[in-house]
């Protein structure tokens, strides 16, 4: 046989085999994706949404991956309120580095929970909200699932609070 015919044939399966290996998903990818379905088996919802920027902030900020409970249907709406993490600490922040980025906040009762939970988080949670949409946390998905039940935690106690269950 020729030389040429194995050279073409070698050409041709590495031209069908490298698009299909691109394709597969990286570790990193694999590890988000595992996350994500951890929080879905939890009843927690994912999305991508844009951190809002910081009052002293000149650039408008990323897109992050967000954790979240939705409030129940035909609720109320509610105060929305957003606390970010800041690059300083300032006596007139609400906490440490945390301060609201809204001039509405959270009851005092949501405001005891934060306090509680916001010296565990560590920087990859760069914001917590409670809107329309319901209980937030902006998260950049660095730790592992020990994290993530963590928040799963303080969104379901936030989510009680935010929204409580009427009769």
């Amino acid at each position: 046989m020729n030389i040429w015919f194995f050279v073409i044939l070698i050409l041709a399966i590495a031209l069908v085999l490298g698009p299909i290996s691109m394709l597969r998903p990286s570790p990193a990818q694999q590890r988000k994706e595992k996350l994500r379905l951890y929080a879905t088996n939890h009843g927690v919802r994912f999305s991508m949404r844009r951190l809002p920027a910081l009052k002293t902030d000149m650039e408008q900020a990323a897109t992050l991956p967000v954790y979240y409970l939705p409030p129940p249907p035909k609720t109320a709406a509610t105060s929305e309120w957003i606390l970010m993490r800041t690059t300083y600490i300032h006596e007139g922040n609400f906490h440490l580095e945390w301060d609201w980025q809204t001039d509405i906040h959270a009851s005092e009762e949501t405001c005891n929970i934060l306090k509680a939970y916001l010296p565990k988080l560590l920087a990859s949670v760069p914001a917590i909200s409670s809107s329309s949409l319901g209980v937030c946390v902006f998260w950049q998905e660095r730790e592992s699932t020990e994290m993530l039940d963590l928040l799963i935690e303080m969104l379901t106690k936030l989510h009680q609070t935010e929204f409580p269950a009427t009769e």
